[in-house]
């Protein structure tokens, strides 16, 4: 059992905390009264980090993290147990872009003969920014179920506006961060009415990472996003008392938020059959019912 329960501080694990946005997120929840756990690959940053926050180590900790690694996130989870036997949210930011062209236009793939096959793609990308989230949503419901009584848990996903504006430049990072959006849509429903956890996602216009070279070249000031709207982003859902923001995606452009809804049914009756929960398949799926209101608990058959 760890220290926390004296101080009744709220727990934040953070991914990707060692640079760029988490690194900045580190900062503001910790001078916000959370204890803070930061994780990355960057074990020198993330210490000097975690001794910058709190040199007495009673409120910030550093743990190396691989985030595509399930046992690298299950032994960070374990170390935040162990120091604060409590976790109250996840903000599941670490990510990559593409780690190599998928367009095969390099000159020496667009001149390789028929029998000359690709070599197997790195998918890098894949594993760090949507296994990653998987992973961590997975460890989170896990210790969630374990803590205080009355904790609400929630789950903030650090995605990107090119899950649904792609572009051309990042066609697998465009990929991912449209399923991870969808994890957060999909999963919603039920770790709020199950777990009594909140999961959101927020997408980041251009922000300035250093995840890719000379940005300043790439854009005008105005199309950057000003670092006190994106980290006012994470906030929103951190710190909603109400606990009834869940499945929503906020963008963040310039200085201004903008809340993306799941689109309209367009084929009416036929998506909104296809979008709700039919009870047999879920309990088949998952072993018990889901309990939504609006499910479909028999055949449609009978209930013509």
């Amino acid at each position: 059992m760890g220290s926390y329960v004296a101080d009744q501080r709220k727990v934040v694990i953070i991914t990707g905390a060692t640079s760029g946005i988490g690194r900045v997120l580190a900062h503001r929840l910790h001078a916000r009264g959370y204890n803070v756990a930061l994780t990355g690959r960057r074990v020198p940053e993330g210490e000097a980090l975690a001794q910058t926050l709190d040199p007495t180590g009673r409120t910030a900790l550093f743990a190396e993290c691989h985030v595509e690694s399930y046992d690298s996130q299950k032994a960070v989870f374990a170390a935040v147990w162990r120091q604060w036997a409590r976790v109250d949210a996840l903000v599941a930011n670490a990510g990559i872009v593409d780690k190599e062209s998928r367009y095969g236009l390099l000159a020496r793939r667009a001149g390789a003969s028929v029998d000359d096959v690709p070599p197997c793609p790195d998918l890098g990308c894949d594993d760090a920014d949507f296994k990653g989230v998987v992973y961590g949503t997975q460890l989170f419901t896990h210790y969630m179920r374990h803590n205080p009584p009355g904790v609400k848990g929630k789950i903030v996903v650090t995605g990107s506006i090119v899950a649904i504006y792609p572009c051309p430049t990042f066609p697998e990072y465009c990929a991912v961060k449209a399923a991870a959006l969808q994890w957060v849509r999909g999963m919603a429903p039920m770790l709020l009415l199950k777990e009594n956890i909140t999961i959101n996602t927020v997408l980041p216009n251009a922000y300035d990472t250093g995840i890719m070279p000379d940005f300043k070249e790439a854009y005008l000031d105005e199309h950057l996003t000003q670092k006190e709207c994106l980290m006012s982003a994470y906030e929103v859902f951190l710190e909603d008392e109400s606990h009834t923001k869940n499945g929503q995606a906020v963008e963040t452009a310039f200085d201004s938020h903008y809340y993306h809804d799941v689109p309209a049914y367009k084929s009416g009756i036929v998506i909104e059959r296809t979008d709700k929960v039919y009870e047999p398949w879920f309990q088949w799926m998952h072993g018990e019912k889901s309990g939504l209101p609006d499910a479909y608990k028999e055949p449609l058959r009978k209930m013509k």
